[in-house]
């Protein structure tokens, strides 16, 4: 089997490091004397983050915009479960919502802590987990990233880029799928095409947040001959524009949604389809739709079901097709060979005998 070299970065990160550029300004939330029916718990990061929170938060606002039902949301003071636990009861018994939407894997412990304790309410845990399966008043949804980082990194070997990098936040579950599924897709492209020459950077930051520290390191990597990042988590996304901006020949890949918008320079995106997954969630809580089909129990969007895909124009690829695309999204929604549940999707996989790539520490480089 054709190898491609991984280069695995292990960089030490400060926790809090200076965001790069000026947030913008967000709301603080006051709930009404009758509070809001729907509330939505956001994740690490802004709620205009043009990512992963404001595409839950718009499926909310959807929702809430079509029936007439009053909505808001509400963000941890820091990343702790007592944060977390501090707004969820905020939302519950101060605004006395009907649905709660919390959003990212690090709300399960206070989920599934608490959701029990508020039977009226129901919860959408957008990228759910096993944490709060039998719970019947909580829905999670979980997400197939591992098949959407196949298709980028398919995509990428596809259309000419040799040298790769991911470039990710912290190493949870969505974030690891994200990144082992792009490895899979470029090692995948490179044995059809017979190419043993291509390599990928690997890294988790640490956290999402931008930082003039991040944007040096990818700039450091394009420098040394990365031409293609995939950049996967939150607004660390605007460390890696600012390096690709830089220079000439320097491209990347976006995350959760389209964000094409942001730069010339992202060619396509892995998208999560996390606006619909919320509203159809939400609708089951209100019971326009079969409730049963969702709670207590994890439902997997990926492929099979139309629940992850890339942004359908291709005029940022050199030579990558629509029928290109079409041909390896089908072959991933119906498993053919096996392609899609053979990716692993967690770090604890043996990768001497799972990874189709060779794992290089970067002390061991020089």
């Amino acid at each position: 089997m054709k190898k491609i070299l991984v280069l695995f970065m292990v960089f030490a990160m400060a926790l809090s490091l200076a965001a790069c550029g000026k947030k913008e300004e967000e709301p603080t939330p006051t709930p009404t004397e009758e509070g809001y029916e729907i509330a939505f718990l956001a994740d690490l990061g802004t709620i205009n983050d043009g990512g992963f929170n404001q595409g839950t938060w718009e499926g909310c606002q959807k929702y809430a915009n079509e029936k007439g039902k009053t909505v808001n949301y509400l963000q941890p003071a820091e990343n702790t479960d007592d944060a977390r636990k501090t707004i969820l009861t905020q939302a519950c018994e101060q605004w006395h919502a009907k649905v709660c939407v919390a959003c990212g894997f690090l709300w399960d412990t206070a989920l599934a802590e608490l959701c029990p304790k508020y039977p009226d309410v129901k919860f959408i845990f957008i990228d759910g987990d096993a944490s709060v399966e039998g719970i019947p008043n909580v829905a999670p949804i979980a997400f197939k990233e591992q098949e959407v980082g196949f298709l980028a990194g398919y995509a990428a070997v596809k259309d000419g880029y040799k040298n790769l990098a991911f470039f990710g936040g912290m190493g949870v579950p969505s974030v690891v799928k994200f990144g082992y599924g792009f490895v899979w897709g470029a090692d995948y492209a490179a044995q059809e095409m017979g190419l043993t020459d291509v390599n990928i950077k690997y890294w988790y930051s640490g956290n999402f947040d931008a930082s003039p520290e991040k944007m040096t390191t990818v700039s450091s990597w394009y420098e040394t001959g990365t031409e293609i990042v995939f950049s996967c988590g939150g607004t660390i996304v605007n460390s890696a524009i600012q390096a690709a901006e830089a220079g000439e020949g320097r491209y990347l890949i976006g995350v959760d949604i389209d964000e094409s918008y942001k730069s010339q320079r992202i060619i396509t995106s892995a998208m999560k389809s996390i606006t619909n997954a919320t509203y159809d969630g939400i609708a089951a809580a209100y019971g326009d739709t079969d409730w049963s089909a969702f709670s207590g129990k994890v439902v997997s969007l990926g492929t099979s079901n139309k629940g992850v895909q890339l942004p359908d124009d291709f005029s940022r690829f050199n030579t990558f097709t629509k029928a290109d695309y079409d041909a390896i999204f089908a072959d991933l929604a119906a498993d053919k060979d096996g392609i899609s549940s053979g990716i692993p999707t967690n770090e604890t996989a043996d990768r001497a005998d799972k990874l189709p790539v060779k794992v290089v520490k970067v002390e061991d480089l020089d």
